[in-house]
């Protein structure tokens, strides 16, 4: 299920991101461990955990180009760029896959973590955790919804 899981989640992102960017999304499976635990903890359709997963990878890639910026490396702006598209594609993918209140949720973290890291605070940004807080808070959002009913 998961080897399933990753493979349509890499397909549908490829499918949506531009071809003209030439990025390339080089998660390994290994990489996606963390994010696979919060999905089964969670009682998800299968294309809510596409496309979570998917907001995952994004974050998660675009972290590590940025994290490999370092001055006077050949590939500094190349990553840059890279990462600053990925971030945009984050925000697109996760529009259009109605993912607005994760979006809303998570960035005050990014914000603050992208501040951090201009001040050449690199810690690490877990965005599973994130994630899973989300989908926690909004599980016992709708059991209150549901209780009230």
């Amino acid at each position: 299920m998961n080897r399933q899981l990753i493979e349509d989640t890499f397909r549908q992102l490829q499918t949506e991101m531009s071809g003209v960017a030439g990025i390339q999304l080089d998660l390994s499976p290994a990489e996606c461990e963390q994010m696979l635990a919060v999905l089964e903890r969670h009682d998800l359709e299968y294309d809510r955990k596409i496309h979570l997963l998917g907001i995952y990878i994004i974050l998660t890639v675009a972290a590590q180009r940025h994290m490999e910026c370092v001055p006077h490396h050949h590939r500094l702006t190349r990553n840059i760029l890279d990462g600053d598209y990925l971030y945009s594609f984050y925000l697109q993918f996760a529009v259009q896959c109605r993912e607005l209140d994760l979006v809303a949720y998570m960035a005050p973290t990014l914000k603050k973590m992208q501040i951090r890291r201009s001040n050449g605070d690199f810690a690490a940004y877990d965005p599973a955790a994130g994630i899973d807080e989300f989908l926690l808070q909004e599980s016992r959002q709708r059991s209150r919804t549901s209780k009230a009913i």
